[in-house]
C-alpha cells in the first residue's frame, strides 16, 4: 500500500485500507475503486491523505500495533471523557477512569504486548478537529511499546497507558483560537499554552482512582532533562521516568503530524532532530522508544547512494535507517523489467541519500488510475 495525498488521486485507484469518519462509521472500504464522486467527497471531508493498492508493494506487509477498532474505540472515548469533564465543573468528582475507560486502556496494554516486537509504520489519518484526540492515542500506543521493553508489570503498563492517554487533558480548558492558531503565537498566547499540565494536574490529582505515577505524566511531559522546559524547569532526577519517555513521544509525533502553524516533519527528520537534542532528553528512553519507529514507512520512495530509486518494503525492529528496499528504477531513469529487493543492513555500501515527496513519487512511480 502507499499513502497518497488527496490532491494526486485519480478515479481507478483502488483502497487499501479503510476510510472512516471522525465518529467511526465506515466511509469507503479497503478494495473499492475510486470514482470521481469518491474523490470529490474525500476532498470534502478535509481528509488529507488514503492508502492505495501498489502493484510494487503487492507483498509488503504492515502491521499494526493496535487494531482499527481499539484505535477508533480509544479516540471515542477519550473524546467522551474530555467533553464530560470540559462540561462539568473543574473539580468535578465523577471519576474520570470508569469501566470503559479502564477497559479501553487494559485492551491497549494487552494488543502492544502481544505485537511488541512490531516496527510502527504508518502515520494516521489526521483530521484537525480531532488532532488532540488522535495526538492522545498515538502518544499512549507508542510510550507503551517503548515502556514494555524496560519489562514493566502490566499493572504499571496500564499507569502509564492512562497517563499518556489523558496527558494532554489539560487543553480542554485552552481557547480553541489559540490551539488552533496558524502562525506563531504571542507570548501571552504561549503562556497561556503552558499551563495545560498544571491544568491537567488540578483535574486528575481531585480523582482518588487514578495513580500518582500516572498523574505525572501529565504534569511532567513538557519538561526537559536540562532544565529548560515547563511548568517547572525540573531536570532528570527529578522528572518521573514514566513521564521522560512521554516526553520523548510526544515531540516526535507532533513533528510528524502536520499542525495549523506548520507542516509535519518526515519520520527520520524527526528521529534526527531528537537524536541530536541529547541533552534534553533521557538517552534510554530514546533509545528504547526508536528501537519501534521506522524512520523509512513501508512504501516510501526512496533515493539510494547508487542512484537508484527503491520502494521501501520492509523494517525490523532495531534498525531504523537500514530498511528493505525494492530497487524499481535506476540512476538514468530506466525502469528495471524485474524490481529486486536489498536489504541495506546487508548493503553498508548503500545509503539513503533522499526521500520522494508524494508528488515526485507520483511522477517517478505513477500508480494505476486514469
Amino acid at each position: 500500500m502507499r499513502k497518497t495525498s488527496i490532491s494526486l488521486l485519480r478515479p481507478g485507484m483502488v483502497l487499501a485500507k479503510p476510510v472512516y469518519g471522525p465518529d467511526g462509521q465506515l466511509w469507503l472500504n479497503a478494495g473499492v475503486e475510486l470514482r470521481s464522486n469518491y474523490i470529490a467527497s474525500l476532498w470534502r471531508t478535509g481528509i488529507p491523505f488514503v492508502y492505495i493498492s501498489d502493484p510494487l508493494l503487492g507483498d509488503a506487509v504492515v502491521a499494526e500495533v493496535i487494531s482499527e477498532e481499539t484505535r477508533r474505540q480509544a479516540v471515542k472515548i477519550l473524546k467522551e471523557t474530555l467533553s464530560s469533564t470540559k462540561a462539568n465543573t473543574f473539580r468535578q468528582v465523577t471519576p474520570l477512569v470508569n469501566n470503559r475507560f479502564s477497559f479501553i486502556v487494559e485492551k491497549m496494554v494487552q494488543e502492544v504486548l502481544e505485537n511488541k516486537d512490531i516496527v510502527v509504520n504508518l502515520a494516521d489519518i489526521r483530521d484537525a478537529d480531532d488532532y488532540t484526540f488522535l495526538h492522545s492515542v498515538n502518544v499512549c500506543v507508542l510510550t507503551l511499546l517503548a515502556g514494555a521493553e524496560f519489562g514493566l508489570s502490566r499493572s504499571q503498563l496500564g499507569d502509564m497507558g492512562v497517563g499518556a492517554l489523558l496527558h494532554d487533558m489539560g487543553k480542554i480548558w485552552i481557547d480553541d483560537e489559540i490551539l488552533k492558531k496558524k502562525g506563531s503565537l504571542t507570548p501571552e498566547e504561549f503562556a497561556e499554552i503552558k499551563k495545560h499540565p498544571s491544568f491537567g494536574h488540578e483535574i486528575l490529582s481531585a480523582q482518588a482512582n487514578i495513580s500518582p505515577d500516572s498523574v505525572k505524566i501529565v504534569m511532567q511531559h513538557h519538561e526537559r532533562c536540562d532544565g529548560s522546559g515547563y511548568p517547572y524547569q525540573l531536570t532528570t532526577e527529578e522528572i518521573h521516568p514514566y513521564a521522560r519517555l512521554a516526553m520523548v513521544v510526544d515531540v516526535y509525533d507532533a513533528l510528524t503530524s502536520d499542525r495549523p502553524y506548520r507542516d509535519s516533519m518526515k519520520p527520520h527528520q524527526a528521529i534526527e532532530m531528537i537524536t541530536a537534542s541529547c541533552e534534553i532528553y533521557d538517552n534510554d528512553m530514546v533509545t528504547s522508544f526508536l528501537l519501534h519507529l521506522a524512520a523509512y514507512p513501508v512504501g516510501s520512495a526512496v533515493r539510494l547512494s547508487s542512484g537508484d530509486l527503491a520502494l521501501v518494503v520492509k523494517n525490523r525492529k532495531g534498525v531504523p535507517l537500514r530498511p528493505v528496499v525494492r530497487v524499481c528504477k535506476d540512476g538514468d531513469g530506466f525502469l528495471y523489467a524485474e524490481p529486486f529487493d536489498i536489504d541495506l543492513t546487508d548493503r553498508l555500501d548503500l545509503v539513503i541519500t533522499d526521500v520522494l515527496s508524494d508528488k515526485e513519487r507520483q511522477l517517478e512511480l505513477p500508480l494505476p488510475g486514469n
